[in-house]
């Protein structure tokens, strides 16, 4: 600028408009500054705009301060979208420079002051950034403690926006684009540009969001798994706790499709909605991806899912406590610890952590143990071993079904094989080792319990790793356990089973109906392997007597009901079969008898508390899942009869000799009586005049108690050989 056209002919005023209109330009136009190609063409759009506008203002008018260079219409605002686009471009340095001439020009322009905070937050100024942000809000945040709160908020959500972006930044140093299909990388594309300017907060999380999302669909977690950590920093705050209208009918369509056991589907029908802004945000969502995710076998993109909820505590304890079990089923012990302790470091009181932590070091410290070698002459049980306190049918049955193959055979060193856990390459060098594998018994034929992708039933084997197995392999006394409504979906299962029975001495169903139904899935070559094997249970008192003798006939009822899939149970019945229940206990108590309640776990006592809710009835409660097993299996056996739902408390008591009806709401309870002759032992739940058919049985098994012993007995004795022989078969 000419030093003369400042001195001759000009006031102080337009001397002092000339430096402003000259410090404006050389830091719009500055030289040396390199800055990013879009920087550059805000810059020359600012540029000509200043130049044309208002007929043409000339270089020479700003030079000499005839005017200021916000005179011209809209030149303020396109400076701003110049710091802006230079912000966004990283190129901070210019901003800077940019916007403390703003302020000079206007000192009160909130936008500008915006700005302003935002590159001193980049510098790590957080005082003048929160003064700057002050200056911006205050016009429209008039309440002090209202403006402090949201300033409060604002620095903790820009702070870790930093993190955030650094670990954006040194993930894309280590991550090999050239491995990634062409949709993911231009979805790092997208992430990597976003993180670039700090203004960018929302864009580059909505990108990472994206990004994981496609991460967790192909189930391709572990590239982007330092993404998934930072991400999990950056929402460390509480989840919404209301269910937006897309969750709502989400969970009603993925709940619905998992009750039918098409847990493909519904995990499709999740991530159909998982790119909707927000839903990685919210726990309840997370919680239902996971699940279906584990669901079919996608173990890891499963866990990293978990790893995203945010407070509350019992929701973090939750999302611990199921990424210990899913380390637990993959064999990740020191991961499952790890997990188990964040459990309850979020929540002290949730038990099952602690079990679970307790079953993680067993488990690692059994397969830390095994050495092939230790393992020969040894047999390989595979079972669902629910623990001490579990389901007590599940407790008994990997107890019988030893007792029954040493009791045909010779005693045996058991190993136990979870049936939920993954069947890896150890797990089968470890069978290969061993005389044979057992597989049962009980209800393993079923999608939906512990569902998962690798076999579609409750054995989580695939196909290569049971080709691979080569020493004797029989499934002993398995069940086939759908209720009515209820199918395998798709081919896995069906699959599975003919592998499964390609590779086996024999498949062994406990019961015709499922000997009927796992050879229709069968092809001609294979219908052989299927052979008749009752449930060891049934014949309890004949391999595994108890110590102390059975007193004298109690006249003691005991009553049991499930609660797992009620509304396959019962329906839409449930208030009339409680009437029902109670003309039983009425007429029972009525006789003289006692009857009392048999809880094989927790939520059986479901039909005690309503029942005293409300009819006003009480009933003694033995807690089956809470004494030592030959104590429960005492109480079974000193019964004058029990009245069961689950299978498990009709063929328990049965197999202790005592007399048994069945409250018949699956199948499996028919395919049961039909074996042994005695279909009228059993009423439909549903039955309208259920309570008087159980109480005129009742009262004629009481009355009879003996002589319905005596026919008990001689029913187990169709029983006993078929056991005996496939275990001897397997095992000789």
């Amino acid at each position: 600028m000419n030093e003369t056209n400042r001195l001759v002919g000009s006031n102080a005023a337009t001397v002092e408009r000339a430096d402003a209109n000259k410090a404006f330009l050389e830091a719009v136009e500055k030289p040396d500054e390199h800055v990013a190609a879009r920087t550059r063409r805000a810059r020359r759009e600012l540029l000509d705009h200043l130049l044309r506008a208002d007929d043409g203002t000339s270089l020479f008018a700003l030079s000499t301060g005839r005017t200021t260079w916000a005179g011209p219409s809209g030149v303020f605002g396109k400076a701003l979208t110049l710091v802006e686009t230079a912000l966004d471009e990283n190129d901070l340095a210019y901003a800077t420079g940019v916007v403390e001439q703003l302020l000079a020009e206007r000192p009160q322009s909130p936008r500008a002051h915006e700005l302003r905070g935002v590159l001193e937050a980049a510098a790590g100024d957080w005082a003048a950034a929160r003064k700057d942000w002050r200056l911006a809000e205050r016009r429209t945040i008039t309440d002090p403690e209202e403006l402090r709160k949201a300033l409060n908020k604002r620095v903790r959500r820009e702070r870790s926006l930093v993190g955030f972006r650094e670990s954006v930044a040194a993930w894309s140093e280590t991550v090999d684009t050239g491995a990634l299909d062409e949709e993911t990388r231009a979805l790092v594309d997208q992430v990597l540009d976003a993180g670039r300017g700090p203004r960018r907060g929302d864009e580059l999380e909505a990108g990472v969001e994206a990004l994981l999302v496609r991460a967790v669909v192909r189930d391709e977690t572990a590239a982007v798994a330092a993404l998934f950590e930072a991400y999990a920093a950056l929402r460390s705050r509480t989840s919404p706790r209301s269910e937006p209208d897309w969750l709502v009918v989400t969970v009603k369509e993925a709940t619905a499709l998992s009750e039918d056991g098409d847990f493909p589907a519904a995990a499709a029908a999740v991530e159909a909605v998982a790119t909707t802004p927000g839903a990685l945000r919210i726990n309840q969502f997370l919680f239902l991806w996971a699940r279906l995710l584990s669901a079919t076998s996608r173990y890891t993109a499963s866990d990293a899912v978990l790893g995203l909820v945010a407070a509350p505590a019992e929701d973090v304890g939750q999302a611990q406590f199921n990424r210990a079990r899913t380390a637990w089923i993959t064999h990740r012990y020191a991961d499952g610890e790890i997990a188990a302790q964040a459990a309850l470091a979020a929540d002290p009181e949730r038990r099952s952590a602690s079990r679970m932590l307790e079953q993680i070091r067993t488990a690692a410290a059994s397969r830390s143990e095994a050495g092939t070698a230790d393992l020969a002459g040894s047999v390989a049980h595979v079972a669902y071993y629910p623990g001490p306190t579990g389901n007590f049918g599940d407790v008994v049955l990997p107890v019988a079904v030893r007792a029954a193959v040493e009791t045909a055979t010779t005693p045996i060193t058991w190993r136990p094989y979870h049936a939920h856990q993954v069947v890896d390459d150890l797990t089968v060098d470890e069978f290969n080792a061993q005389r044979a594998v057992v597989v049962g018994g009980g209800g393993l034929f079923l999608p939906d319990t512990s569902p998962n992708g690798n076999s579609g039933w409750q054995w989580n084997v695939d196909n290569d790793h049971v080709g691979r197995i080569t020493t004797p392999l029989a499934l002993f006394a398995v069940g086939y356990n759908l209720f009515p409504g209820q199918s395998f979906k798709g081919t896995l299962f069906q699959d599975s089973l003919v592998r499964v029975a390609e590779q086996a001495q024999f498949l062994g169903l406990r019961n015709h109906g499922s000997i009927d139904q796992v050879r229709s899935a069968l092809p001609d070559s294979l219908q052989d392997k299927v052979r008749y094997v009752p449930c060891p249970t049934t014949i309890l008192g004949r391999i595994r007597p108890l110590v102390e003798a059975r007193a004298a006939n109690s006249g003691r009822v005991l009553l049991n009901a499930a609660f797992d899939r009620r509304s396959r149970r019962f329906g839409e019945g449930y208030g009339e079969f409680l009437e029902q229940i109670v003309h039983l206990i009425d007429g029972v108590r009525a006789s003289g008898a006692e009857i009392a309640y048999a809880a094989h776990l927790t939520s059986d006592e479901r039909l005690v508390n309503d029942l005293r809710k409300n009819y006003d009835r009480e009933l003694d409660v033995e807690r089956l899942y809470e004494r030592p097993l030959d104590e429960s299996l005492a109480v079974y056996r000193d019964a004058s009869l029990v009245i069961g739902m689950r299978g498990h408390a009709t063929m328990v008591p049965f197999g202790l000799g005592t007399p048994v009806l069945s409250i018949v709401s699956h199948p499996k309870m028919r395919y049961f009586l039909d074996d042994i002759g005695r279909p009228e032992w059993g009423v439909e739940a549903a039955a309208p005049d259920l309570g008087a058919q159980l109480l005129e049985r009742t009262l004629d098994v009481v009355a009879r108690e003996d002589e319905v012993r005596r026919e008990v007995h001689g029913l187990q004795e169709q029983l006993v050989e078929p056991v005996f022989s496939a275990a001897r078969s397997l095992l000789a």
